[in-house]
């Protein structure tokens, strides 16, 4: 039977003779209160990872040093993300796992070594992780237990955890909040800093964000930042990568707390004098 891809998210959604229902991708957007769960557009055209081989397209693959390798599909697809792949001497780790497997794909990372583990910064990023696990013998797949609600389906795989975990002994996982309530950082022992949503990068050049709602602009209240910025300060790390494509390639510690101040001053409405 085949697998189920949403196109508006790129998440896989389980086996089955018939697509799901139009409305039936888990991260349609749905209002709770004031909170919009989701917070991604109404989608429900389906695809599946057979039809997304046979398309025209090829994996751009970036490696940006210190064993961080990034991976994209190009033409885009879904959400467009850029997934990493981090070497180690205890297995390779996989972040925010591509939308599709391929024969390419499967041959660029089977070359930089495997798959010993899988981690996500947040749901918007599940992508086809149950795929890429059973793909390099079921590996473990590590999701925050504070986002599980969004999974399409368990399965044995899928790791829950809270607060920090480590699907590898060289790479520590941390969880921040802000852009969901589980999203989370990968940190690596060298300090190079996986951050997904959870920080994302800016129009101007060496300068981070912190987004509520990507689709809409809507900015993390200062509170927010400061606890996220905070949870990070124990930690070092020089590099940053997020999952749309930018880098911070050096100093990135500076830059997220030179960033977080910017952004607390301005909605706290220090400077409301000169709007």
């Amino acid at each position: 039977m085949p697998t189920w891809i949403c196109d508006g998210c790129g998440i896989e959604h389980p086996d089955s003779p018939q697509p799901p229902p139009a409305d039936g991708c888990v991260l349609t957007s749905e209002e709770v209160a004031i909170e919009e769960r989701g917070d991604l557009p109404p989608h429900g055209k389906w695809t599946t990872l057979e039809r997304l081989a046979a398309q025209p397209h090829v994996t751009e693959h970036v490696d940006h040093g210190r064993g961080v390798h990034s991976l994209r599909r190009a033409p885009k697809f879904a959400i467009g993300h850029r997934s990493y792949l981090v070497q180690t001497g205890h297995g390779n780790l996989l972040w925010d796992s591509p939308a599709y497997l391929d024969d390419d794909i499967l041959a660029t990372v089977r070359d930089l070594g495997g798959v010993a583990a899988i981690a996500v910064s947040h749901p918007h990023m599940f992508g086809a992780q149950l795929s890429w696990s059973r793909e390099f013998g079921d590996v473990p797949v590590f999701v925050n237990a504070d986002d599980q609600e969004w999974l399409p389906r368990p399965d044995p795989a899928i790791v829950l955890w809270r607060g920090t975990a480590r699907p590898l002994p060289d790479i520590e996982l941390l969880q921040l909040g802000g852009h969901m309530k589980g999203s989370s950082v990968a940190r690596t022992a060298d300090g190079t800093l996986l951050t997904g949503d959870t920080i994302s990068g800016a129009l101007a050049p060496g300068w981070v964000s912190f987004q509520r709602s990507f689709p809409k602009h809507v900015p993390l209240s200062p509170a927010v930042v400061r606890r996220i910025v905070d949870a990070l300060e124990p930690y070092e790390y020089d590099r940053l990568y997020t999952l749309g494509g930018d880098e911070i390639d050096s100093d990135a510690k500076r830059v997220v707390r030179r960033s977080a101040e910017s952004h607390i001053r301005w909605a706290s409405g220090e400077f409301d004098h000169l709007t």
